[in-house]
């Protein structure tokens, strides 16, 4: 479990948010909402340990993350960044199994045959074991988002980071890197994603937290926080939630104008 206890994060001496109290769960997915320049990026560097809070402590399984040295934090979580590419000839598996690096006992050499199995178990979950010994560069960006994942799981962590897993993304891919984030909560991880979508949110998330200019706006399951009334507020858009039908028959919730 991943507690900030009176978080203040910002830059310098300047402070974006304050008083943020939180818990975040193994076996959930949490999403993080909110308008451009609101904050979410520095709450989000600061629960991953790359920004110090200005106040309050951030906790891992009641340590404080100051405490933690880099290959500790590392085995309690793992960053998934945006999709992007390499300048070296790597393969899916080598890129994987750098995600084995902090469980080794050696800087150089050939990886174990049990960092080699890991990886190839990751791959295999996300089910994308055809790119397995295909060049990272000449993969697709969708492709891409899969393979960094999967070497986020293989690091072994408690939770996994992942910084707008769909930017930049088409529509099917955006719903493919979704539904491995429901793989990753079944498979026990803690998934905290940051989003610009509140629908992402809806159908995904177990709990969401919107933010408002200076701390949190709202803490809670997706259908309490994201209402016509709270988004329009938060986005300063008229917004209204409406319900369609799926040909299975399944109600989806959308975020219209008006």
């Amino acid at each position: 479990m991943i507690t900030l206890n009176n978080i203040s994060c910002g830059y310098g001496k300047k402070t974006i948010l304050s008083d943020i109290n939180l818990t975040i769960k193994k076996a959930e997915i949490t999403c993080l909402i909110g308008k451009n320049g609101v904050g979410k990026t520095t709450l989000f560097k600061t629960i991953l340990g790359l920004l110090p809070a200005l106040e309050g402590c951030v906790n891992y399984s009641d340590k404080d993350i100051a405490s933690l040295s880099c290959r500790e934090l590392a085995k309690e979580i793992s960053y998934v960044p945006q999709a992007h590419g390499t300048p070296f000839s790597f393969s899916v598996l080598e890129v994987v199994l750098m995600g084995q690096f902090v469980h080794s006992t050696k800087l150089f050499g050939m990886p174990s045959k049990q960092s080699i199995e890991v990886a190839t178990d990751c791959i295999n979950a996300l089910g994308i074991g055809k790119l397995m010994h295909k060049k990272f560069s000449k993969i697709s960006g969708g492709e891409k988002q899969m393979v960094l994942i999967a070497r986020a799981m293989a690091q072994q962590p408690r939770f996994i980071a992942m910084d707008e897993p769909t930017s930049n993304l088409d529509l099917g891919n955006q719903y493919k890197v979704l539904k491995v984030a429901t793989v990753l909560k079944e498979r026990g991880y803690g998934v905290i994603m940051n989003t610009h979508s509140p629908e992402q949110a809806l159908q995904f998330a177990d709990k969401v937290i919107m933010l408002k200019k200076g701390g949190l706006d709202r803490i809670g399951v997706p259908s309490a926080v994201i209402q016509s009334d709270t988004v329009s507020e938060l986005y300063n858009t008229p917004l209204e939630l409406v319900e369609a039908y799926t040909s299975k028959g399944e109600i989806r919730k959308l975020l219209v104008t008006v």
